[in-house]
């Protein structure tokens, strides 16, 4: 009789251990909520890397006329959006989601978070006009433009399609005008510099701050 209580009273305690495993397997912050996570970011509208990417070194300017380096990505996560001035739609809309965004993050993450606008159109977007674009805008987010060379250099890095469309020009003479074509993504980098991901184009504010936040817990 003795017996048989003892063998029900450890197998209750082994129940109980493995119930409190399980549970603690579930909740806490290991490889498997990672992949629960990026699941949920995927449904979102984000995307994370399997492993950081490199970003080879650069040198732009930003609206201030300083120096904006690979360096100046160390140190704090940036946010990265590939625009222009001239662009009619999705350059305004995602600048406009970004600030609303940043305006709601905590304290905290807003402190260690850097906006940055990267100029695709160097023939037009001189420092003058980048700044001039940029007071639409927080007044924390940087513009940042340089030559075009090096500007499709640091897209291709960062998987960012870019380039230079002429638009024919009436009767067939020689092209005066361009139009620009661009990715749409918000790309991510963490505190090293590398590139770890990026939200989709036309993500809305409040999935752009439930993404981020979760990537700052996961990462």
């Amino acid at each position: 009789m003795k017996r048989n209580v003892k063998l029900t009273l450890i197998a209750c305690l082994v129940w109980v251990a493995i119930v409190i495993y399980l549970t603690y397997s579930r909740y806490a912050p290991n490889n498997q909520s990672m992949v629960l996570d990026v699941e949920e970011l995927r449904e979102i509208g984000a995307l994370i890397y399997p492993e950081p990417v490199a970003i080879q070194p650069f040198e732009l300017v930003d609206h201030h006329g300083a120096p904006f380096t690979d360096a100046s990505l160390n140190g704090q996560w940036s946010l990265i959006f590939f625009g222009f001035t001239n662009c009619p739609d999705i350059c305004p809309l995602t600048m406009h989601e970004l600030t609303g965004f940043y305006s709601a993050l905590d304290a905290g993450l807003q402190q260690d978070t850097q906006v940055v606008m990267v100029s695709v159109d160097p023939f037009r977007d001189d420092t003058a006009a980048v700044a001039k674009y940029m007071e639409g805008f927080h007044a924390d987010f940087l513009g940042v433009n340089g030559e075009f060379s090096t500007v499709s250099r640091l897209a291709r890095d960062m998987f960012v399609a870019n380039g230079l469309m002429p638009v024919p020009a009436p009767g067939g003479g020689t092209p005066q005008n361009f139009l620009i074509d661009h990715s749409g993504n918000i790309l991510i980098i963490d505190p090293a510099g590398k590139y770890r991901g990026f939200m989709e184009p036309n993500i809305k504010r409040a999935n752009l701050k439930q993404a981020y936040e979760m990537i700052r817990q996961a990462l």
